[in-house]
């Protein structure tokens, strides 16, 4: 079977997720295991030349690197532990409230109870129970 490029390449907002962690947080990393140069922001040749990374430029040219999501995720994994499905979920529902909290002061009513009142329909349904519990018993 063949996976979507999307399956198998992910940006570092995608990678960071699956530990918790911000983007910034795993270009630190990257650039810790050598794989992301410090200055330029590029992935680097060990990084391309060992499968970690591909460069995909943006419409404008601008260079961009997807990072491959097995082979970074074990590579991070060493350091950090990689979060549950449930510890995952919480994670972006929280964020999505937050948001909702957020656009509420900013006086956007409308915009702030629509994502407050669809947080939950993203999560799987095999986790949701927990994951609402978990949310709930948070306080944001």
């Amino acid at each position: 079977m063949t996976k979507k490029f999307s399956q198998v390449w992910v940006n570092q907002t995608e990678l960071g997720k699956k530990f918790g962690l911000s983007a910034i947080d795993v270009g630190k990393i990257l650039i810790e295991q050598e794989l992301k140069d410090p200055k330029s922001g590029r992935a680097t040749p060990k990084a391309i030349e060992g499968g970690y990374a591909k460069s995909t430029p943006l419409k404008n040219g601008t260079p961009f690197f997807m990072w491959h999501l097995h082979k970074t995720k074990d590579l991070i994994g060493k350091k950090h532990m990689v979060l549950s499905e449930v510890d995952y979920w919480v994670n972006e529902v929280k964020k999505s409230l937050l948001e909702a909290s957020r656009l509420f002061e900013e006086g956007q009513d409308k915009l702030a109870y629509l994502i407050a009142d669809h947080v939950y329909e993203e999560v799987p349904q095999k986790v949701r129970a927990e994951v609402k519990t978990r949310v709930e018993s948070i306080k944001i």
